[in-house]
């Protein structure tokens, strides 16, 4: 893929999500674009998408309920699922320059986690919304019970994207931060993880 359609794809993939939720929220945005407030900027460059990130970082919300060993469950396969999407030609166009390491790429604990009542692939918000402050976190990664899933993504469905954080610029409010839910009993299908993942990282999927 060309950078300039990793852009787009970066920019416009929850675009629609964005506008409805902030014209439900009734949010308005009147900013001087040519005013430099000392806060991050968007970068369309990287897929970090922000100008005060510099290495891959991903929160996990597991639920307080989590055991040790479920975590740990959790953190074995997301970070299986990155090794394989780092494999993928695309990554480098879009996270070649970011710092990645292994150990620290994942946390437990996301620092304003907000749980939607349903999932809408157009409208959701999965974390704090707008922000003029992103966290360092690229992707929010929401592990749900059964129970909790059912109600949130509906029965039988295994994963939605939805927007985490929004940064206003130009007028416009883009993602910066999205969040992946996910079952947690489809942790163990490694195809349901790295798809899942793909599309929170903005990369094209496989078909």
């Amino acid at each position: 893929m060309a950078r300039g359609g990793l852009r787009v794809r970066l920019l416009t993939v929850l675009t629609a999500a964005v506008a409805v939720a902030m014209a439900a929220a009734g949010i308005a945005l009147a900013l001087d674009p040519d005013h430099d407030n000392g806060h991050p900027h968007l970068d369309t460059t990287s897929g970090l998408l922000v100008t005060n990130r510099s290495a891959l970082r991903l929160c996990v919300e597991a639920g307080p309920e989590s055991a040790t060993a479920g975590r740990e469950a959790s953190r074995k396969a997301l970070l299986a699922a990155l090794h394989q999407i780092r494999q993928d030609p695309h990554w480098h166009s879009a996270y070649g320059r970011a710092h990645y390491s292994p150990a620290g790429v994942l946390d437990f604990g996301c620092p304003a986690p907000r749980l939607p009542r349903r999932y809408e692939p157009k409208t959701t918000v999965a974390g704090p919304g707008l922000t003029d402050n992103p966290s360092i976190y690229r992707v929010w990664v929401y592990v749900l019970d059964e129970p909790t899933a059912d109600r949130i993504l509906g029965t039988g469905e295994s994963t939605g994207v939805a927007a985490a954080e929004l940064m206003a610029e130009f007028r416009t409010a883009f993602p910066v931060s999205t969040a992946l839910l996910i079952r947690q009993s489809r942790l163990a299908d490694s195809s349901t993880v790295i798809h899942g993942l793909r599309t929170a990282l903005g990369l094209e999927p496989r078909p």
